[in-house]
């Protein structure tokens, strides 16, 4: 009898540990990784493709940023089909991020809690930003997303 429980109790003791086990989070594995990763907001109810910017082109992308001019108007955010806008989050090394999303002559930049907005004059920010994705974007799609990138009305 004694032999049953203890062999009772020390199988409940594995399934516990394995229980534990599989459950556990590794917090290391929730951290983003360093880098920047790019979302072009396409297509509704599948995935929108997105990149990983190389570190030089990340270096750019906040050199970009930081030439922007400071104040613009709120935009009305585009709901229809097709195209809507780019972002890129890039992920410091602390993990902390910030949020970048260019649409319709407007820059959105969230970081730290804050929201700034800025003029994209021309569009030029965005359309470089959608352009790093040539490589792994179709070709065809990134034609169509260029070709419906105009100025921004001044």
């Amino acid at each position: 009898m004694k032999t049953r429980i203890l062999l009772l109790l020390l199988g409940l003791s594995a399934s516990i540990g394995i229980y534990i086990m599989l459950t556990a989070t590794d917090t290391h594995a929730a951290r983003p990784q360093p880098g920047t990763v790019v979302t072009l907001d396409v297509y509704s109810g599948k995935p929108n493709p997105s990149w990983t910017l190389p570190k030089a082109a990340g270096d750019e992308l906040a050199r970009r940023v930081d030439a922007l001019s400071v104040t613009a108007p709120d935009a009305p955010e585009f709901d229809g089909l097709g195209y809507r806008s780019v972002s890129a989050v890039t992920t410091a090394d602390d993990g902390k991020q910030t949020a970048v999303t260019a649409s319709r002559g407007v820059v959105t930049l969230e970081k730290a809690g804050q929201r700034r907005r800025l003029v994209d004059s021309g569009r030029a920010f965005e359309l470089w930003l959608v352009n790093t994705g040539a490589g792994e974007l179709k070709p065809e799609l990134l034609k169509q997303v260029v070709a419906s990138i105009k100025p921004a009305p001044r």
